[in-house]
């Protein structure tokens, strides 16, 4: 986000740690919801009924293990690589 023409400044938020949030949710949580609409969408029937349960469900989740944990989690068993890391499978590597 540039401020000005020419003057080369740049605006930073205030807190960089702090994820995007819309409302109480944050990126991750949006990616559930918007997800589950779309199942919802498409599949119709209790799909409906499962959105509240699967998003809340899943924040309280969240906020009960360490932070990463979720990510760690997919990393290992594959679904994820995580940046500078090799794979999980891989036993020797050379840093």
């Amino acid at each position: 986000m540039k401020e000005g023409s020419g003057t080369g400044r740049v605006r930073v938020f205030q807190y960089l740690h702090r994820p995007y949030q819309v409302l109480f949710f944050e990126e991750d949580d949006l990616v559930l919801l918007v997800l589950a609409l779309i199942l919802a969408l498409c599949f119709g029937g209790k799909f409906w009924i499962l959105i509240i349960p699967f998003v809340f469900g899943y924040a309280s989740l969240k906020r009960k293990l360490p932070r990463g944990y979720l990510r760690h989690l997919l990393y290992a068993t594959g679904l994820v690589k995580l940046k500078g890391l090799p794979t999980f499978f891989e036993d020797k590597f050379n840093e």
